[in-house]
């Protein structure tokens, strides 16, 4: 009888892996997943553009960035 090896299951979103124990993912990781790579591209925009200067808010096609009115 040939003995199973033991394999580890990952799921990718983005450039993110994720380990997971069970190959059965939940909607809920999923969803931890995706906020968690929203606030690093959040983070890496952040870094770009100063939010005194510049809205930077998340749509349904992407992530929508523009100029503020600054006060004359």
């Amino acid at each position: 009888m040939e003995r199973l090896r033991n394999q580890k299951t990952f799921f990718v979103i983005k450039d993110l892996i994720f380990e997971v124990p069970k190959p059965e993912i939940t909607v809920r990781k999923v969803r931890i997943a995706l906020v968690k790579c929203e606030n690093e591209e959040y983070n890496v925009l952040k870094k770009n553009f100063d939010e005194d200067i510049f809205n930077i808010e998340k749509t349904a096609e992407g992530w929508l960035i523009t100029e503020k009115d600054l006060p004359s």
